[in-house]
Parts: structure tokens; sequence; C-alpha cells
């Protein structure tokens, strides 16, 4: 079992990644985050695909909490549409109604949607109580759950959403990846993640880029015995950045790297994209951009992330045909929370393990990003 450690001002989030370790639940919440015999427990849960997160995992968590007095559950649907203040509000309906006080528990299971929700509303109980995540998609095991970025997105005048507009910092005392719940993912939603593995190689530098591209067989094949060590070097570049700069006034905002384009692709949401694929868009859009600005010297890296990209069987470019209004793009973009004043602010690499934040940049730079995925040349 794989260990880091994330301390978070007053808050210690321990982060475990192996394989089996839903069905140790209790004993690794009492362990690791402190869980007393009087303690009530609320599980959020994502109901999954045909229900398999709630009916298969969700038995095994609550198996082995059985001998913790006090469980009540709640059911959802992991939809962008469902990341809502609505959902939050049932979640705490939900808390009232379990008789959760200051001292409960918040366990949430599922992928970002559920543990973003979970976690904003666990935040706004009684002032906040003790959040425990328990993942069940790659893309939140190496991204999402690590952080304590929690929130829910809001509607914007066009019929779009606003990506995480609403929020807050409220880190979990204890993450626990059991890996064995990947063999239960849809193959589009564990490419998916595969999108923010890349993300973290090309921040780490070319060491990372190396293990993931030399992990990528085994990934792909769905080996449970590799995936614990392929998701622990993974968190663990999010978990070393979160740790110099946990509320992403400097550093942490490299997390970023391609995300300005992503989130403005997934505010369309007629598009259909889920998180991981709209960032593999925007990690193209990127590395153009960054040619455009003059960071990037040649197409050498934006090759390499496209074959990467493909290899992992995530798109390059929007498919053909796919008609997308820039203007309404560029105006999500300047509402991201990483722009300032209303001026677009780029993550961009200069290179593998060189990645830095770029703001005032004209706008045939930031069209050439767009470019790149709309004509996918």
């Amino acid at each position: 079992m794989h260990r880091h450690e994330l301390e978070f001002e007053q808050t210690r989030t321990t982060i475990l990644i192996g394989r089996g370790l839903l069905g140790r639940a209790h004993e690794l919440l009492v362990a690791e985050a402190g869980l007393a015999p009087e303690e009530r427990i609320y599980l959020a849960i994502d109901s999954g695909p045909e229900g398999i997160v709630a009916d298969r995992h969700g038995r095994v968590l609550e198996a082995a909490l059985g001998e913790q007095g006090g469980l009540a559950r709640g059911t959802f649907e992991a939809l962008e549409s469902a990341k809502s203040m609505e959902t939050v509000e049932r979640i705490w309906d939900d808390l009232l109604a379990a008789g959760i006080d200051r001292r409960g528990l918040m366990v949430a299971l599922g992928g970002g949607i559920v543990c973003d929700v979970a976690g904003f509303a666990a935040s706004g109980w009684m002032r906040g109580i003790d959040l425990v995540l328990a993942p069940t998609t790659l893309l939140c095991m190496v991204d999402a759950a690590i952080g304590g970025k929690t929130g829910v997105n809001r509607p914007l005048a066009d019929g779009g959403l606003g990506k995480n507009l609403v929020g807050a910092f409220w880190p979990a005392k204890l993450v626990i990846c059991d890996c064995d719940v990947l063999a239960t993912l849809g193959p589009r939603e564990f490419k998916a993640g595969l999108a923010e593995c890349l993300k973290h190689a090309l921040i780490d530098g070319e060491a990372a880029m190396n293990a993931f591209e030399g992990d990528l067989p085994a990934v792909l094949e769905r080996d449970l015995d590799a995936m614990p060590d392929f998701v622990a070097r993974s968190a663990g570049v999010k978990t070393s950045i979160v740790q110099r700069d946990p509320r992403e006034l400097g550093e942490r905002a490299l997390l970023n790297l391609g995300h300005t384009y992503a989130h403005a692709l997934e505010s369309n949401v007629d598009l259909g994209l889920l998180h991981g694929e709209a960032v593999a868009l925007g990690l193209v859009a990127a590395c153009r951009a960054a040619r455009a600005a003059g960071l990037l010297s040649g197409d050498e890296l934006e090759d390499r992330v496209r074959r990467l990209l493909e290899r992992c069987g995530l798109p390059s470019s929007l498919s053909a045909g796919v008609r997308i209004d820039l203007g309404a793009l560029r105006d999500v973009m300047r509402l991201d929370k990483k722009s300032l004043g209303g001026r677009v602010r780029l993550v961009l690499p200069r290179g593998i393990g060189q990645i830095e934040v770029v703001e005032g940049l004209p706008e045939d730079v930031v069209d050439a990003g767009w470019s790149a995925i709309l004509a996918g040349d």
C-alpha cells in the first residue's frame, strides 16, 4: 500500500493507494481518521452506470462500516447538471434527517463530481464536518480527490455551465484509493482519467513522461497489480505541488495546464465531453498556444502529446463537422477562476517539466490553441 501525506494549514490528509482497501474501511477510518464509536456517518454514493458503484462497491463499503452505529446514505447520479446547489441542499436535508452533528463524518464514494459536491456540503454543514473520500474513478484518484478543492457549477446566461464557480477549500482527512474499483470503471471513463495522468507527467519532467509511457501497456490492459504504482506516481505529483502551494497562490496553478481550454469546452454541454476528454483537448491547445506565444520553438511536444493521447484512446481534436462558437468560448475563458480582471491567463509549456502561467496574451495566440483542436492538423 502506498501512502502520501499532505499538510493543509490545520489539516492533515492521508492518501492511501492499494488494493482491497474498501473492505478495510472501518479499520482505516479508525486508524487514519480517528473515527470514534459514537460518530454518525453519512455516505454520499455515486450510483454509477447501471447502479454498479452503489450496488457493488457501496455494499462493500457499507459492510465494512456495519459495526459503526448511525450509518445513513444518499445516492446521486454523477452528472455535471447534478453538480449544483440543489444537490448540496438535498445532502444537507439528509444530514439533518440523519442527525449528523458537528462530530459527524461525510464519506463520499464515487468520481470527481460526487466528491466535489459532497465535499462542499461537508464544508458548510454546521460550519464544517470531517470528510473522507473513496474515489472510484482514475481521474478522481489522481486529481479531484487531492488538495481540498470542492465546488459546484453555476448556470451561465447562454445556457452553458460555469465550472466550479462556487466552492470552498475543505481537505479530506483521508482519501482511500482502492484500485480494485477500477475493474468496473467504464472504458471511456477509464481513458478519461489518463489525461490527468499525462498532464502530471508533463508537469513533472522527462523521467515522469518516460515512466508514463512505459506503464501505459499494462495500464491500458487494466492490470490491477500495476495500477497502485501508476496511481501513486501520478497522485504524488499533485500532492507535492499542493503541499508547497495549498491555496493556489503560485505553483499550484500549474496543475491547470490545459484546463482553461478544457473548462470552456465543458461549458458547451452539447459537446458531451467528459472532463478528462476536455483536458486531453486542452493539452493539445496549450501546446499550440505556447508555440504561437514563442514559448515553444517547434511542434515536437504537441506531436508527442497527440501520439500519447491517441494511444490512450483520447481525442486530440474535435470530431469532424463539430461547430463551436469561438466568441462564446472566449467569454467563458474570461470567467475562468484563473482569469484576473477579465484577462485570460493560460498555463502553457515551455517544454516537459517547464510549465508557466502566462497572462495578457493577444487573442490570436489564444485562438491558435483553438485552431489546433478544430483543425486537428
